[in-house]
């Protein structure tokens, strides 16, 4: 049945929300809004919404006679909002605004109605101001105690309503929080606290604040005020409350989301203790809050920050909710962001590319149907900023912000809906609603199609979750020749599996790329030379291993590093597998017998004999085929032989945030989760875990097919305590992206601190992490060059940030500063070049926001 449904103070708060709501139905009701405001913007916009606008006020007799008598619903918002919390703001003036509006503009309002319409009121918490002790959950029934103008006009138009409207609703409003376009309620306390956050200000808690409130989200409250009008509920008053808080735990959230706020406690008096009202009697009619107090502040401090940091994501995707499923098949909904006039059919060829340009002003939403894409997306008001790539697949509504570039690279067949609000007219293409601008050429999306990864390669799920984007980054170790030299550029981006919690990267660099010529040198430092001739010592003990029959064979053995001590304690039958050439020559000459070449069944062929051992020190986790290679592994063993691989722990990248251990080489992060995950479907068994400190933090797993061989307490050990932290949840991933963003921009002010006041910056070591961390960071000019004490490495240049690298001979007067770039090295290098600088530090010391 078509319903006329009024709103007045439809311009306001509550109003510009609860028209949002009605915006999708309003072809099918007659709606009108009442506002003696005249904001064209939002006018224009209700036209839009085929809603009709009538500028008046609730005093206007006349007007409100004649458009209210023949109405379906009336929602009443009308009222002075500007008004005293404390007996110090009282104004007389507008004191007597407030009660004429109130109480005349709602009498005009109740004799214009006829008999059958519902009236929904807003009426306030406040009516319960006079309370002078702590007061909880209070219930509808309970006497009002108003003291101000305010809200002893809400209850006089409460007992007005109850005594000469026919079917009405009273919703007594908590405080009412949440980001809206209009801004008169900028003063309700959440919403205050959240403008003073988005400026890195202080918030003043007057008496500590200990004042308890009862609070509620606006959306909620629109949501409500609809599901009033659509229920056959009247005749009741409910107390509209989601929760209750203390002033002080409002400020710790804000604190939270932006630790630069400071939180100032004051022994100043508060009118009352505060007092709370309870929503049993709502929630008994089936309403229920989908909204938060932290998402809300979030949106708002997103919204109003001018820090880069806090914005908003700039292309995000969210599957349906609310789903019906039954033997017909499902349905799936989706909240959009807002109002729509324009759906857009589009189909796309598998191999195909569609947009690569931006749009100035409108958001783009799509809602792939069928197929799959991956997206690249850049943002173009960020000088440098990095483009960024994620999958939609069927299902997925993708939203983009204004002003990012944005590209699609299609897998397979797809269609897509494009949901519009505005014009897109083709003829306006790259004048007005959108802007060619090119971020994936020809090669990009050849490089895509052939090498992104759709699926976990531990467990094949199409269950990914991005955990965070590094941007597009050169190979860490692919040192230049030149700093005009080009650099070759890949997605850098974790993705965490939430079948089997695998981490790894979303993008493969090919193997020859990486591994065929290799520049880094295991033995160049000593720590890891002492760390191989403890491990030789353990194994030989742990397996009893002979140094005449037992086969020993070390894949990925860089220069020979983990088998020269094997050799040194006079074991006769090792070998090394190494792809990298130059490495692999290294070894043989120095008596390391190594095969040169990739792990794979052709090479296996190669080798006769069968090992009681097998390591792989930093080497699974590079590996694309992980099944392929674990395979090979397990061929080379004997029935009962052993394999030892030892990995960078993502623990320990996830509470230290080592995200620089994060590069092309590495493709899987592993866990004991999901090293024990993916060895029980290989048929074979985690029997032992060791923490190690390589790497900033590693552990070394012990693997086999031997069924009798006894498990260790160590794996469930581990595996509890990955639980325990949450490892096999996505909370930790979130956290640990959030910890990353705000390490990037202290390290950017510290070191940017560092130049403004002229001081000299050179860099020491030139491993991968370094690529990574000061990639990411974008730095470049501000450090002069690095030392580096690996030769190979000598007279070359960091990729992409392309800092010329030099031996210590280069250096002819100390820098101010000697900046650390290996810092799980720090130690021994500062050890050992206590004269090369006045002050050495690590990178890592640059991380912490109190830097001096």
């Amino acid at each position: 049945m078509k319903k006329k449904i009024i709103i007045t103070g439809g311009l306001g708060y509550l109003g510009t929300e609860l028209c949002k709501l009605y915006s999708g139905i309003s072809w099918k009701h007659d709606i009108t809004v009442i506002d003696n405001r005249f904001l064209s913007e939002r006018i224009n916009e209700l036209k839009n919404w085929n809603i009709k606008f009538i500028q008046g006020g609730i005093l206007d007799k006349n007007l409100i006679n004649k458009e209210l008598k023949d109405a379906d619903v009336v929602h009443h918002l009308a009222g002075i909002t500007d008004v005293a919390y404390v007996h110090n703001d009282i104004n007389i003036e507008r004191d007597n605004k407030i009660k004429q509006m109130a109480i005349e503009g709602t009498n005009n309002i109740i004799e214009a109605i006829n008999q059958k319409c519902k009236l929904i009121f807003p009426s306030t918490h406040v009516v319960f101001e006079g309370f002078k002790e702590l007061k909880k959950d209070i219930k509808e029934e309970e006497k009002v105690c108003p003291i101000l103008t305010y809200a002893s006009s809400k209850a006089i138009n409460e007992e007005d309503i109850k005594k000469r409207v026919k079917n009405y609703i009273i919703l007594r409003l908590a405080s009412v929080y949440g980001y809206s376009t209009d801004s008169l309620r900028i003063s309700i306390m959440p919403n205050l606290f959240s403008k003073i956050t988005s400026q890195s200000g202080d918030i003043k808690l007057y008496s500590g604040g200990r004042q308890l409130k009862s609070l509620v989200p606006l959306l909620d409250v629109v949501r409500c005020f609809k599901f009033m009008e659509e229920s056959n509920i009247k005749n009741e008053t409910f107390h509209l409350s989601k929760e209750s808080l203390t002033v002080k735990d409002v400020a710790l959230i804000c604190k939270k989301i932006n630790p630069k706020v400071n939180v100032i406690e004051t022994k100043d008096e508060i009118p009352n203790p505060g007092y709370s009202i309870s929503n049993k009697k709502l929630l008994n009619t089936g309403f229920k809050f989908l909204y938060g107090l932290e998402e809300s502040i979030k949106e708002m401090v997103e919204k109003w920050s001018t820090n880069k940091s806090q914005s908003l994501e700039l292309e995000y995707i969210r599957r349906g909710e609310k789903e019906f499923i039954d033997s017909r098949g499902k349905i799936s909904n989706y909240e959009l962001s807002e109002p729509i006039n324009l759906i857009g059919y589009i189909e796309s060829k598998k191999g195909s590319v569609r947009a690569n340009h931006y749009h100035p002003v409108q958001e783009q939403k799509c809602l792939l149907i069928k197929g799959q894409y991956i997206s690249v997306y850049q943002d173009l008001l960020e000088k440098n900023a990095p483009k960024v790539t994620h999958v939609v697949n069927a299902g997925d509504i993708i939203v983009t912000r204004p002003n990012v570039a944005h590209t699609m690279v299609f897998t397979q067949d797809s269609i897509f809906l494009n949901l519009v609000r505005g014009e897109r007219e083709h003829e306006n293409y790259g004048i007005t609603h959108t802007v060619s601008h090119k971020i994936v050429l020809d090669d990009d999306r050849d490089s895509l199609l052939k090498n992104y990864k759709l699926s976990c390669r531990c467990c094949d799920s199409k269950n990914l979750k991005r955990v965070i984007s590094l941007g597009y980054q050169p190979l860490a170790n692919n040192l230049l020749n030149s700093s005009d030299e080009k650099d070759e550029v890949f997605p850098l981006e974790m993705n965490y599996c939430e079948e089997c919690y695998n981490c790894q990267l979303s993008y493969t660099v090919e193997a020859e790329k990486l591994f065929s010529h290799y520049l880094y040198l295991s033995s160049t430092g000593t720590s890891f030379v002492n760390h191989f001739k403890e491990a030789a010592k353990s194994y030989v003990n742990e397996f009893n291993l002979n140094k005449n029959s037992s086969q020993i064979i070390d894949v990925g053995s860089n220069d020979g590093i983990a088998l020269k001590p094997f050799k040194d304690l006079g074991f006769k039958n090792i070998l090394g597998i190494e792809p990298a050439k130059n490495l692999a020559e290294i070894a043989n000459n120095s008596g390391i017998k190594t095969i040169q070449g990739f792990l794979n069944k052709d090479l296996i062929r190669k080798i006769n004999e069968r090992a009681d051992l097998v390591l792989a020190s930093n080497v699974f986790a590079h590996a694309d085929d992980i099944k392929s290679m674990s395979e090979c592994f397990f061929s080379l063993l004997k029935k009962d032989g052993v394999l030892v691989i030892e990995v960078q722990y993502l623990l320990n990248t996830l509470l230290d945030c080592t995200f620089d251990n994060i590069y092309h080489e590495h493709v899987n992060y592993w866990s004991v989760l999901s090293l024990n995950n993916f060895f029980n479907k290989q048929d074979a068994k985690l029997f032992k875990v060791e923490k190690i400190n390589t790497h900033g933090g590693s552990i070394r797993a012990f693997i086999t097919k031997d069924k009798n061989k006894k498990t260790d307490k160590s794996v469930q050990d581990f595996l509890n305590k990955e639980k325990e932290l949450g490892l096999d949840k996505f909370k930790i991933y979130e956290e640990f992206s959030k910890k990353v963003n705000q390490i990037k921009n202290n390290v950017k002010k510290n070191i940017t601190d560092l130049k403004i006041n002229k001081k000299t910056i050179v860099g020491y070591g030139s491993p991968a992490k370094a690529t990574t961390a000061l990639n990411f960071y974008n730095i470049s000019k501000e450090i002069d060059f690095i030392i580096e004490d690996n030769s190979l490495k000598q007279e070359k240049f960091l990729p992409g940030v392309k800092i010329p690298i030099k031996s210590k001979k280069f250096l002819k007067d100390k820098p101010d500063y000697l900046l650390v770039l290996a810092w799980n090295f720090f130690e021994d290098i500062k050890k050992n070049n206590k004269d090369l600088a006045n002050n050495i530090i690590s990178i890592k010391d640059l991380e912490n926001i109190n830097f001096k």
